[in-house]
């Protein structure tokens, strides 16, 4: 599976002017979710030197109460103008086995990025409204794809999306939240 996802910083719009707008361009809300992800580096390889990670995330649903785990590989980025990847996912029945397994086989585990998601989708694009701890509002906009000649029409969709939610597009990044984390922990030691 693709997963093909740009990302900007919300500034200066707040994530409550953003969602007005999504929903009145029809996207609906699915989820209010609290996220914790831990990633893990491999025994063999830096998964931030190969752009490669590997993430145990933990869902709480903010208005069920429901929470499940899911674990994640996500391969190296697959293009300079988004966050385009392959992407493997599947559900945990018990997140601290699975940590004791990885621990086991010397993955390590790095950092770890809470965040607060507002999930809303149409179309068969997800768009998530991020507040992330120590690194602030975000925007993702992603679609699924199967079909990798795809790519390129689905990263129009979503910038002409990101346009209609007036987004400057001098807010994308292509980091991740763990790269942007790195980055601030970095910054914070003074290196």
């Amino acid at each position: 599976m693709i997963e093909v996802e740009i990302k900007a910083a919300a500034a200066p719009l707040t994530l409550e002017e953003i969602k007005s707008k999504a929903e009145e361009a029809g996207f609906t809300e699915e989820a209010v979710l609290k996220e914790l992800d831990v990633y893990f580096n491999a025994p063999d390889r830096s998964f931030i030197k190969t752009d490669e990670a590997l993430r145990l995330r933990t869902y709480e649903d903010l208005n069920t109460g429901e929470t499940r785990t899911v674990i994640t590989y996500k391969g190296p980025k697959s293009d300079s103008r988004s966050n385009t990847r392959e992407e493997y996912e599947t559900g945990i029945e018990n997140s601290a086995v699975m940590r004791e397994l990885l621990n086991a086989l010397g993955y390590v585990p790095l950092l770890a990025v809470s965040k607060t998601r507002t999930q809303l989708s149409k179309d068969g694009v997800t768009l998530c409204l991020d507040k992330v701890w120590k690194l602030g509002e975000f925007v993702e906009l992603e679609a699924l794809t199967e079909d990798k000649s795809k790519k390129k029409e689905t990263v129009e969709k979503l910038l002409s999306l990101l346009d209609d939610l007036c987004i400057s597009r001098d807010n994308l990044t292509q980091k991740s939240y763990l790269e942007m984390l790195v980055d601030y922990m970095r910054k914070k030691a003074g290196r």
